[in-house]
């Protein structure tokens, strides 16, 4: 990237420009004076593409692309030209089978990463992993940590025995991230990755599909599937790491910037229980919410962000200001009354 203080335009793509991070990594990039290339699957679906356009700087140094996770070649007009990378893009959501994550995320990663060799120009690539790829269990199942850094890696043998949901996605998490590295260390290209935490606040996007709505409308009682999420991650990760939008946004462009960075970067503000979010939203909403007997579950790990926090990160959100935030946003687009 170019030096602090140097006046050349710099140049980015992001992958998934349309997603809740990949979103708000675009509005503070251009804040920031950034050219942005920006990929979706669909740029002419004014639902998603729309709210893009209408940021500050786009007109003049905002792109879009059309790009594929499975298609190989599909990004590289977006990286040509480019200094970084944020690969945000990957399969979201609750669905059917380990295929429907496996396949997109890993094969996504290469596709990306293939690109940026081909282009020459790209020096570091930030790619966006998730906590799910960390974990304090053992292949056994067994809690072997007692706080979690970034020498934890999720136990693919264990999760492919789980055979649910987020057990599929935490297993594609951490082979896309360990595709990353194993591509980057092979082609000279220097990876650095965010373990992104629940990401929770106001969003820029048309769609509502986001963890900020999830984790809300599960914890007062008006999304059984997402609770189901809730409650399996706090037994394998040994809590549930929240963190603000804009936080985790900022904390991808340091990473990018920062001269020294390398490797993993646990991103996450707190870890909290199924109670004690239940409690804070409680007394944010004024209203009481029905506990069950496994959200006083016994088991507590917290998730250290010391590393990114020694680099000179500081996160501007605290866990109750973050969820503050994510409730206004819902009131206001008339999803909590």
């Amino acid at each position: 990237m170019a030096e602090k203080g140097e006046k050349t335009v710099k140049r980015v793509c992001v992958t998934g420009a349309a997603g809740y991070i990949g979103s708000w990594l675009v509005k503070n990039l251009l804040e920031r004076g950034y050219t942005v290339n920006a990929t979706l699957r669909d740029p002419g679906d004014e639902r998603k593409s729309g709210s893009l356009l209408d940021l500050a700087g786009a007109e003049d140094r905002l792109k879009l692309f059309q790009a594929d996770l499975l298609k190989e070649g599909s990004f590289d007009s977006a990286v040509e030209g480019c200094e970084g990378v944020f690969h945000v893009a990957g399969p979201m959501g609750v669905r059917a089978s380990s295929e429907d994550y496996i396949v997109p995320a890993v094969n996504g990663v290469l596709n990306v990463m293939k690109a940026c060799t081909r282009a020459k120009s790209v020096r570091r690539v930030v790619f966006t992993s998730s906590v799910c790829a960390i974990c304090p269990l053992n292949d056994k199942g067994e809690l072997v940590y007692s706080c979690i850094d970034e020498s934890c890696w999720s136990p693919l043998n264990f999760l492919k025995s789980q055979s649910n949901a987020l057990s599929w996605y935490m297993t594609a998490k951490t082979l896309a991230e360990q595709e990353a590295f194993n591509y980057g260390a092979e082609n000279n290209l220097e990876v650095i990755t965010v373990q992104s935490a629940f990401v929770i606040g106001p969003w820029i996007t048309a769609t509502h599909e986001l963890t900020s709505v999830q984790v809300i409308s599960a914890l007062i009682g008006d999304n059984d599937i997402f609770y189901e999420v809730l409650k399996y991650m706090q037994f394998t990760l040994g809590s549930i790491p929240i963190v603000h939008i804009e936080d985790v946004s900022n904390a991808h462009i340091f990473l990018m910037e920062h001269p020294s960075a390398q490797g993993r970067h646990i991103c996450s503000v707190d870890s909290a229980t199924i109670k004690s979010l239940k409690d804070l939203l409680s007394k944010q909403l004024k209203i009481s919410l029905k506990l069950y007997e496994e959200d006083s579950i016994n088991r507590y790990v917290p998730f250290s962000s010391k590393k990114l926090l020694d680099m000179g990160f500081s996160y501007k959100y605290s866990l109750e200001h973050t969820f503050e935030e994510g409730i206004e946003c819902c009131k206001k687009n008339k999803i909590l009354n």
